[in-house]
């Protein structure tokens, strides 16, 4: 199976393609990669997010590289490449599954920031996989979701979208003590997702915590559980984290989330913090003829990385 990335037709922000290589991108000296990752094989609800990387980079070309917010010119400061997509076997999730280990092994062992765009949200599961055997120490884990996403297996599968949290969980080096779930509601969490959670000393907070502590006092608290003891952090933003108001080109749709301020400001936090990957995930732009998702997840992206680049003193102001 050939394992190699492709050119997509226009890239993320009209960054240069470069193979999800790591000997490539070290040569380049890449400081951020994008990988897209369309698979939905893993859903479990409505298909489409296969397009969510097509969805950011269509987005993205309304936007230049310069990001007044911070001041930074994110090409050039972050010397940003696309990788294109992992390729995808049709109907065989195996196989789409290594690939797309492969592609985020490249990019995580060139020590770049990687930055994966799904594709439904079993895509955490290859990713993580790659990041834990490339980490000689701890990892700490981040999602922002309405779902605890925590059902061991569902009719016998042990890879959907619905079971990334405890794949991630069996990781021998992410504690599950430190993962943080964020933005959690509704009635798709059974009782016995909760009940695993709570057994493995997961912490959730809830929309209700988000709505009585800040946004800003959560993320303090979130960072300070997945960072302790850590030597990395995997943050995973699914769209239906945030209300379906602000976002409603996603596979799970709920109301009553985090507002795109929010989110945004989370983003910022984690940038400033330092984060060594972070994925966007259930990205489905047929449910969003307005493009508003897209754009979001690209604020999501810009905001990261420009408040990561005001956080190391780089400022040109």
């Amino acid at each position: 199976m050939k394992l190699t990335s492709s050119p997509p037709p226009f890239t993320f922000l009209g960054a240069p393609f470069v193979e999800a290589d790591a000997k490539l991108l070290k040569e380049r000296g890449t400081k951020a990669a994008l990988l897209g990752m369309p698979y939905d094989m893993g859903g479990i609800w409505r298909t489409g997010t296969a397009d969510g990387p097509r969805g950011l980079r269509d987005a993205s070309r309304q936007y230049g590289p310069y990001f007044f917010d911070d001041d930074v010119d994110l090409l050039e400061t972050f010397k940003l490449v696309d990788c294109g997509n992992a390729p995808m076997v049709p109907a065989s999730p195996e196989k789409c599954r290594a690939a797309m280990k492969h592609g985020a092994s490249e990019i995580i062992r060139s020590g770049a920031t990687g930055i994966f765009i799904g594709g439904d949200h079993s895509i955490p599961i290859p990713i993580g996989q790659a990041l834990s055997e490339a980490t000689p120490g701890k990892i700490g884990y981040i999602v922002f979701d309405a779902n605890m996403d925590a059902e061991e297996e569902v009719d016998g599968e042990r890879f959907s979208n619905w079971s990334e949290a405890c794949r991630l969980a069996e990781l021998p080096n992410l504690d599950p003590k430190n993962m943080v779930m964020i933005g959690i509601r509704g009635s798709l969490n059974t009782r016995r997702q909760f009940e695993y959670v709570k057994s493995k000393g997961i912490t959730v907070f809830a929309m209700r915590d988000i709505i009585e502590l800040g946004i800003v006092e959560v993320m303090n608290r979130a960072i300070a559980i997945a960072g302790a003891g850590t030597d990395a952090l995997y943050v995973s933003f699914d769209t239906d984290g945030v209300d379906a108001a602000y976002a409603p080109g996603t596979s799970g749709p709920e109301p009553g989330g985090l507002t795109s301020r929010e989110i945004i400001t989370a983003a910022r936090m984690l940038g400033r913090h330092g984060v060594t990957i972070f994925d966007i995930v259930e990205l489905c732009p047929a449910y969003d003829p307005s493009g508003i998702t897209a754009r979001l997840a690209c604020y999501i992206i810009f905001n990261l990385l420009g408040a990561s680049h005001a956080a190391n003193g780089l400022q040109a102001r």
